[in-house]
């Protein structure tokens, strides 16, 4: 039995935590009080499409005060979006119980949250993670899976972590939990697939479907996809498969010069529309939902950044992260950008036309 610290118990926090719990190890959540108190009076509801509903009670705390001696945990799985991290370890850093041998594991989207962690807790510490399983929260203490499909990922950050220890616990939970000897691999991978559909999803306020409908907006999809493989490579990072999802084979597919362009959009359509189920992106969700921070930043916004380190073009990216930043600044009416392709097809073409290198994915 393990001993696990669930830290930002949301929809993906819940949905991992319980079903460790269901499987028998000692897991608390740490959330919200809304969604902390509706799990202690009616439990937490698990719905998975080929499962029947399953109701556990793991303990719930809403601070790491309230952790008991007994609750400290070999595990602490970090759910928090990328722009929790920072408080995240100011709360690990400081609390009351010492968490010294306890090991981090980021389930969190984008790339630099392990680096962040391990500077500030220790690289022997942080375990990298990854989640492929589309989860929704149709009401409070309720997670549904939408599609049984996918998995979880875990990749050591350094030799002789237990990283195995918990991937087993997480397969014996049900939970497809394969170990990657690359952590930048695995995270990078998994963030080819958030930038699909996700940040043009935000700006126009469109699902992915009616995205992938306009031809353009589709061939600037690939041509994001295309930016981001070009700063793998450039960094020595390959694409791997992930639980449910052969991003190996959709970088090939991707870099295929040879193949015929309507061929390629033939091949790929479905591939674009298939990982999300019926829900909207996440960027589009949390920018209607008011938050005044982004995973954009993490998203695009590492593809941008790595593009400046390693010297490759990224006009696509740039030109969703500027655009989309902007407007959860407060920067640019959401307004002004909804519905209207022609204008983020237009501020792409500028950021083209300045860019200085060519791409070679």
């Amino acid at each position: 039995m393990l001993k696990i610290l669930v830290l930002g118990a949301g929809a993906i926090g819940c949905f991992v935590g319980g079903r460790l719990a269901a499987a028998g190890h000692q897991v608390t959540l740490l959330g919200r009080p809304p969604l902390m108190n509706k799990i202690a009076t009616d439990g937490l509801k698990l719905c998975h499409p080929s499962q029947p509903p399953l109701t556990v009670r793991p303990p719930v705390i809403t601070s790491l005060a309230e952790l008991s001696a007994a609750e400290v945990p070999e595990f602490i799985l970090l759910t928090v979006k990328a722009s929790g991290t920072a408080p995240a370890i100011e709360q690990l850093a400081h609390a009351s119980l010492s968490l010294d041998q306890s090991y981090i594991v980021s389930l969190q989207n984008g790339v630099g949250n392990e680096e962040q962690l391990a500077e500030a807790l220790g690289w022997q510490r942080v375990i990298a993670g990854t989640v492929t399983i589309p989860i929704g929260v149709p009401d409070l203490g309720v997670i549904e899976v939408s599609k049984d499909k996918g998995g979880l990922g875990l990749a050591s950050l350094q030799e002789n972590q237990p990283t195995a220890r918990l991937a087993e616990a997480l397969n014996q939970a049900g939970l497809i939990t394969p170990i990657y000897s690359d952590y930048r691999a695995m995270k990078w991978s998994k963030l080819l697939l958030n930038i699909i559909n996700n940040a043009t999803a935000a700006i126009l306020n469109w699902p992915p479907a009616k995205i992938i409908e306009q031809p353009e907006l589709f061939e600037m999809e690939i041509e994001a996809l295309q930016e981001g493989l070009a700063v793998m490579r450039a960094q020595g990072i390959q694409a791997v498969k992930l639980p449910g999802y052969p991003v190996d084979w959709l970088a090939r597919l991707i870099r295929a010069s040879w193949l015929p362009p309507d061929l390629k959009r033939a091949i790929l359509r479905p591939f674009l529309l298939s990982g999300r189920g019926s829900k909207m992106p996440s960027l589009q969700i949390d920018l209607e939902a008011g938050r005044t921070d982004s995973e954009v930043e993490v998203l695009n916004g590492a593809i941008v950044r790595a593009g400046e380190k390693t010297g490759v073009a990224t006009p696509v990216n740039r030109a969703m992260y500027a655009t989309l930043s902007k407007i959860v600044a407060g920067h640019l009416n959401w307004a002004d950008c909804e519905n209207r392709p022609e204008r983020l097809l237009s501020l792409v073409q500028a950021e083209r036309k300045g860019s200085k290198k060519m791409i070679n994915p």
